[in-house]
């Protein structure tokens, strides 16, 4: 087998949803019929001409100026000047997907040594950019702003250093920096929110609206070109060193962890940014802490057989509360979803 292959799962990481991963890397995809289209990385394409197949059994993409497109990882590569490897990592912790061997790799009887890979070197972004975008005009905090204490949204806003961006047509997208434990920026979420209160999507993200500012700040010249962001970073970690004491919360998006701020600032609320990101590596700067998670209602199962898995890690207790108050049928439900319904409509 090929050594550089062995630590990453090549199957899973071609399966990945392609449109999902440009989507992630700041491409500005339009539809076609069927299909999505962006502008193609391996020649200059000033009109979108390359095309996303995401049917049965497929899952890759293709130009049909140039000819040239492949798998996932083919378009990663080109896309972001990565090596293999580099964009296998960068694939597998986006991703939540194991960097242990492939399935069924059996070892050689005597296998050759294996020299311990280097500790990557990330890229901080610098506080400076981020203080720059720090406002309450945002989608998610006009929203909140509809339904609690303007203080209290405010005080959220200058706690989590939460931001606004201009993209695709929207002057509000809502920025969720990643600040670690150090108080170094990872990456920034960007995502946008249905803000017309009568729209039963109020408060909703919008489809297709989550982004990663970081490779879009690379492609516009504005960070390095080869530029590598750390992917395991809690939202909300740099509060657990201003809190030591706090109860914290921990959940599945920033999203959930603003609302829970706002209607109980007295615990430090974290949130893992999605349900993949549910690992050690992730949670390590809870050790010591008394962590009450919430899962979503469709992880609930997931993250209680994960967490079970740690009690020699933090105190963890899982409440199953979205289990209890979801709507039937509503796998989808969340704390947000029970704060926007239960908590917030009562304090208007």
């Amino acid at each position: 087998m090929n050594s550089q292959h062995e630590h990453f799962d090549i199957d899973r990481l071609k399966a990945i949803s392609i449109t999902e991963v440009a989507r992630r890397l700041g491409c500005q995809m339009q539809r076609s019929g069927t299909v999505l289209k962006t502008t193609c990385p391996w020649h200059e394409d000033k009109r979108p001409s390359l095309t996303f197949y995401e049917r049965t059994n497929e899952n890759h993409c293709h130009c049909f100026a140039c000819g040239k497109g492949g798998s996932v990882i083919d378009f990663v590569m080109q896309h972001e000047s990565w090596t293999f490897l580099e964009t296998c990592q960068w694939l597998s912790n986006e991703f939540g997907i194991s960097t242990t061997r492939y399935d069924g790799y059996v070892p050689r009887p005597k296998p050759r040594p294996v020299m311990k890979p280097a500790e990557p070197v990330y890229t901080y972004i610098p506080m400076s950019m981020v203080d720059e975008l720090v406002t309450t005009e945002n989608s998610l905090c006009q929203c909140l702003m509809r339904m609690a204490q303007p203080e209290a949204v405010k005080w959220i806003t200058e706690e989590y250093r939460i931001g606004s961006y201009s993209m695709n047509g929207y002057d509000n997208f809502t920025v969720y920096p990643n600040i670690d434990k150090q108080g170094r920026v990872c990456n920034l979420k960007v995502q946008h929110y249905e803000t017309d209160p009568s729209s039963p999507r109020f408060a909703h993200s919008t489809s297709g609206s989550c982004f990663w500012l970081g490779s879009i700040w690379v492609r516009e010249g504005r960070l390095q070109k080869d530029a590598r962001f750390r992917s395991t970073c809690l939202f909300g970690e740099h509060l657990l060193s201003r809190y030591p004491d706090n109860m914290v919360i921990l959940v599945e998006s920033p999203k959930n962890a603003l609302f829970g701020a706002v209607a109980f600032p007295q615990w430090t609320w974290v949130a893992t940014g999605n349900k993949t990101m549910l690992r050690r590596e992730v949670l390590k700067p809870l050790r010591g802490r008394s962590v009450m998670v919430i899962p979503d209602r469709d992880a609930i199962s997931e993250w209680s057989a994960i967490i079970g898995g740690m009690a020699d890690l933090a105190n963890f207790t899982v409440l199953d509360i979205c289990q209890h108050k979801a709507p039937e049928g509503d796998l989808k439900y969340d704390i947000a979803d029970y704060l926007q319904n239960e908590y917030f409509n009562c304090s208007i």
